[in-house]
């Protein structure tokens, strides 16, 4: 049971289903338009119809894309060649040093996952030096640790918010706009040290963003799928805009490969069937993602989002309640330090499971003394071992105190690199709208999400004593409180 391709491959042997049983369930789940659904979203024409608009993130990574509709590649890659040549400079003259990635959710998880996981494959022939931070929670408590290690005067901010209306986001510029104040005059800022990255451009405009310093994306994009468009612009600034077009290629490798392999062959289209069936034949309710690589150890949370946000509902697509299970909770963590964490639990543990195990083979180590290449390639293989060994634990358990049967998948890459990263990422996005689709739900809006921002308005408007209201007991005693 095992799919291999140029860019990533899959092994679904431990989900314990023949390829007969596999079809006939496919035969069974598999709704009789899903592929005339499938061909929509891959031509970015799927309707989102609680939102009135189409599905289009697909689109940013086509060979006939722009990864900016406002400005376009051409301007994209420009904003990126300035900033890491360090011939962008600052209100004072200065080059630009460091980057501050303001963003949450969908403009951050995504941006802050790539740049960290492809950071060694950085173009070389760049010599200034770019650092660059992400800020996303609302408390402040990221800004702590980042103001204090960067300079007004070669510190460029960039703005990311879909809406551009984001409070949480906002909250940390208006933090950023005190911080800057003895140092630079708020208009020489939004000048010189300011990028805009929204699919509202008169909100940057209002703002003061200039129009040069804005880059869009399509409103049709939704956030958690948004790290194809300018989103991504810390990826391409951590990697180089090159780098960043192959990671678009393996994500469009993926794409093509989801749209013709046929079904016993097709990653996205198993894992979503896999998925389907541990849900609602086997009861299971959450899915450990469990990356065996240092550099992805950001993709439990980014999936997190990605599924959830996406798959988590409980009404169909038009609207009207259901009564089966939906997405499941997914969560996990870095695989070696989760052995040391949570492994005992999984392994010997009341609770039922499934899991997905990532992986990468081998390990190039450029940038080392031979030596050390060589001890880092021999940790490689200590956790590909380690990999192997917890997986087959988890299905075949052993004896009375190990009971097993937990499902899984294992995807891997032979090597890590912007192509395969941006395979395995479409991929996850390929099953959670298959799922959708078998689950007949709109998995492009997140109205539990919208409405939870309402009520914290509401509630904010009280604490910041702008009106009056009650809420219920315990509430009330803790804004009295405040």
């Amino acid at each position: 049971m095992q799919v291999t391709t140029e860019h990533l491959n899959l092994d679904n042997t431990f989900q314990g289903l023949s390829a007969d049983e596999l079809q006939a369930y496919a035969a069974k789940r598999l709704p009789s338009n899903f592929d005339e659904q499938r061909k929509l979203l891959l031509r970015g024409e799927y309707d989102n119809p609680s939102e009135g608009r189409k599905v289009t993130h697909v689109l940013n990574r086509s060979r006939h894309s722009v990864v900016a509709a406002g400005g376009g590649r051409n301007r994209f890659s420009e904003v990126v060649r300035l900033l890491r040549s360090g011939k962008w400079l600052g209100a004072t003259g200065k080059p630009i040093t460091d980057v501050v990635n303001i963003g949450v959710g969908g403009s951050d998880l995504g941006p802050m996952m790539g740049s960290f996981a492809l950071r060694e494959f950085a173009d070389d022939n760049v010599e200034h030096k770019l650092d660059v931070h992400f800020v996303s929670s609302m408390d402040g408590g990221q800004l702590y640790a980042v103001l204090p290690i960067v300079d007004p005067e070669t510190t460029l901010f960039i703005i990311a918010s879909k809406s551009f209306g984001t409070i949480d986001t906002l909250a940390n510029v208006e933090t950023v706009k005190r911080w800057i104040a003895p140092a630079l005059a708020e208009s020489a800022w939004l000048e010189k040290h300011v990028i805009g990255v929204s699919s509202n451009n008169q909100a940057m405009t209002e703002f003061g963003i200039p129009a040069s310093q804005q880059l869009s994306f399509a409103d049709s994009v939704g956030g958690r799928y948004s790290l194809w468009s300018a989103i991504g612009l810390p990826i391409a600034l951590t990697i180089g805009a090159n780098q960043f077009a192959k990671m678009l290629d393996g994500a469009r490798f993926m794409d093509e490969h989801f749209g013709s392999a046929p079904l016993l062959e097709n990653i996205p289209l198993l894992l979503a069937l896999h998925g389907v069936y541990n849900r609602e034949e086997r009861g299971l309710n959450n899915v450990a993602v469990l990356p065996y690589d240092g550099r992805l150890r950001y993709l439990p949370s980014y999936l997190q989002q990605l599924d959830m946000e996406s798959n988590g509902k409980q009404v169909a697509r038009d609207g009207s309640p259901i009564d089966y299970p939906t997405g499941p909770i997914i969560w996990g963590g870095f695989g070696p330090n989760g052995q040391h964490a949570f492994f005992q639990h999984l392994h010997q543990g009341y609770d039922d499971f499934a899991a997905d195990f990532v992986a990468v083979l081998h390990r190039q180590a450029p940038g080392f003394s031979a030596a050390v290449q060589e001890g880092l390639i021999s940790q490689q293989r200590l956790s590909v071992a380690n990999c192997l060994a917890h997986r087959r634990l988890m299905w075949f358990g052993n004896g009375d105190h190990y009971p097993g049967k937990h499902p899984s998948n294992l995807l891997y890459v032979d090597e890590l690199t912007p192509q395969s990263f941006g395979a395995l990422l479409a991929a996850y996005e390929h099953k959670v709208f298959a799922q959708g689709v078998i689950w007949d739900i709109n998995s492009f809006d997140q109205p539990g999400v919208e409405h939870g921002k309402k009520v914290a308005k509401e509630v904010l408007a009280v604490l910041d004593g702008q009106r009056d209201e009650s809420f219920d007991d315990s509430t009330d005693s803790i804004i009295k409180r405040m």
